[in-house]
């Protein structure tokens, strides 16, 4: 019985530290420019979809740590954020996790449906706490060239992530 544990120890271990070396390649490929494809100038935030993803296959205790990381990386960039992607990637982490534990089917379309969701909240929170206000000219074209379509690609690449994790969760069950 003690070789069976330790393998499957084991296992959760390389998992765990899978998918933090695909968040930090993530925050690497959307963070460095030219590197990853931004159609018009259109940049998706792939940690999105990683957090939710990987918070529906690991719920919301790992959701929670995972979203940290990332939100953590994201306001280590970006000076003006002040925890702000570090406290909504953790409720991003925590509420899918939970909403596939207790309320929805861990699905492709669960997947994208809360994609979407909390990339158009993160986004439209995002530009009114720290630009709306600021004066400039045509905010409601400026959020929508720049914020929602940034949510569109963003949930056009979650089956891709899905996928990913998926593969990656398989690989490692316990």
């Amino acid at each position: 019985m003690e070789g069976i544990y330790s393998f499957s120890k084991k296992n959760s271990v390389i998992k765990k530290i899978v998918f933090a070396v695909i968040i930090i390649l993530a925050f690497s490929l959307q963070s460095t420019g030219g590197l990853f494809f931004a159609p018009f100038n259109i940049n998706a935030i792939l940690l999105i979809p990683l957090t939710v993803c990987i918070a529906m296959f690991e719920r919301e205790f790992s959701g929670v740590f995972y979203g940290l990381l990332a939100g953590a990386m994201l306001d280590a960039f970006n000076a003006s954020t002040i925890c702000y992607s570090s406290i909504f990637f953790t409720t991003i982490g925590f509420v899918s996790g939970a909403l596939i534990t207790y309320l929805m089917r861990n699905n492709l379309v669960s997947a994208i449906m809360l994609t979407a969701v909390f990339s158009l909240i993160y986004n439209t929170l995002y530009f009114l706490l720290f630009f709306a206000f600021d004066g400039i000219k045509n905010p409601l074209g400026t959020y929508l060239v720049n914020y929602f379509l940034s949510a569109v690609y963003t949930t056009i690449l979650t089956p891709l992530v899905y996928l990913i994790i998926r593969a990656v969760y398989k690989k490692f069950k316990n």
